[in-house]
């Protein structure tokens, strides 16, 4: 071969192993593939990390909701192990305020009358830990006969947003 084996601008090149006509549209064809793979990685992974997040939140909150419903809870027990029962009362549990608030429903007859008892709490929003934050209200039908304290009836809850 003339000039040692090297190509000259006239001589057509020689089709060996690896070689074809379409070396530049393939070579483009693998950079364009690589950085569509890349793109759909990156959107996979912060779809991910979205979805991850957004469960923290629910966990969260869901702490926070069930936090305040026992203390509302707590806040109807301690209001009707009482031995005062006032129509309006606030109590402090475990660092929340519970408001508790008696209603008479109905006069049974001369001694006994029925009472809606409702206890909220709201618990959360300022604790770096939980900063779920979540009212919950709870409530149950209570009777008096005479001096007797309240005795609780039934009971049922719901929750404030």
């Amino acid at each position: 071969m003339p000039n040692g084996g090297l190509l000259v601008p006239d001589q057509p090149r020689k089709k060996g192993r690896g070689w074809s006509e379409n070396e530049g549209l393939q070579g483009g064809f693998a950079l364009v593939a690589v950085l569509l793979l890349l793109a759909a990685l990156y959107v996979g992974a912060t779809g991910i990390f979205m979805a991850a997040r957004a469960e923290l939140r629910i966990g969260i909150s869901h702490t926070a909701s069930s936090q305040a419903f026992h203390i509302a809870q707590a806040g109807l027990a301690t209001w009707v192990n009482s031995s005062v029962q006032p129509a309006l009362a606030t109590y402090s549990i475990g660092g929340t305020t519970v408001d508790v608030m008696a209603t008479k429903l109905l006069a049974v007859d001369s001694v006994t009358t029925l009472y809606r008892v409702v206890a909220q709490a709201t618990v959360g929003g300022t604790d770096e830990r939980n900063p779920g934050l979540a009212t919950r209200q709870t409530s149950l039908v209570a009777r008096r006969s005479g001096a007797v304290p309240v005795v609780a009836v039934t009971g049922s809850w719901r929750e404030k947003f």
